[in-house]
């Protein structure tokens, strides 16, 4: 058996020219093709607690748009137009448990779970967001303690532009980051009004209740 590796191509191989050298779909086709069934992707802030920061593989206190165990980096501040929210417990477990009743049992449940150290639970706000630059419907979930105690400044920016940044927060022993949510004074271009009609009216009426298979693997972890 030869000990000699095969070498490993990674430039590009074949070339085109003029017509053939335009690739015929874009960029907005390629992340319709490649969502993920009705799931919207989310908006997430990666602070030093999240496994990809901590591996270095994501800036600390940056935005992330999630798909899946896709992170796309949107920077350390998103311009956002906010839409809808809707409550939401969530227990990530073997199986993630997804409630939007909070008048149910499981709802109140997974609530009461949240505030047990590692128990996985959350529960609070989720914000149905548009993101201009990245001309795309996504979810943004305000669950941890410091989350839920910025989430009325969201609440306030309903029908609005708001910008997410983060601000640091500390108590006798620590200190963190959490979302910060402001004015947003960068005029941008609203989406389409059929399809804001048609994502706000699916994302507030959620199947009751739901089971989502994967998370991504790096949820939020704030305090």
């Amino acid at each position: 058996m030869s000990d000699v590796q095969e070498p490993i191509h990674d430039g590009e191989l074949v070339k085109f020219e003029g017509e053939n050298a335009v690739t015929k779909y874009s960029d907005e086709d390629f992340a319709l093709a490649t969502k993920a069934g009705d799931y919207l992707p989310r908006v997430q802030l990666m602070t030093s607690n999240s496994d990809k920061c901590k591996k270095g593989d994501f800036p600390i206190n940056h935005y992330a748009l999630v798909r899946g165990k896709d992170f796309q980096d949107l920077g350390d501040s998103v311009d956002a137009l906010v839409i809808a929210w809707r409550p939401k417990a969530i227990e990530m477990a073997d199986a993630i448990i997804v409630d939007h009743d909070p008048n149910s049992e499981e709802f109140k449940r997974i609530q009461a779970k949240a505030g047990d150290a590692n128990s996985g639970c959350m529960y609070g706000p989720e914000f149905l967001l548009y993101l201009p630059d990245q001309k795309e419907f996504a979810t943004f979930f305000m669950g941890s303690k410091s989350s839920r105690n910025e989430a009325g400044n969201m609440r306030t920016r309903m029908h609005k532009a708001a910008t997410l940044k983060s601000q640091e927060l500390s108590n006798k022993h620590y200190s963190w980051f959490s979302p910060s949510i402001v004015s947003c004074s960068t005029p941008f271009d609203l989406p389409d009004q059929a399809e804001l009609v048609e994502q706000k009216q699916k994302f507030e009426n959620p199947p009751e209740p739901e089971l989502e298979k994967d998370s991504g693997g790096d949820g939020e972890r704030d305090r």
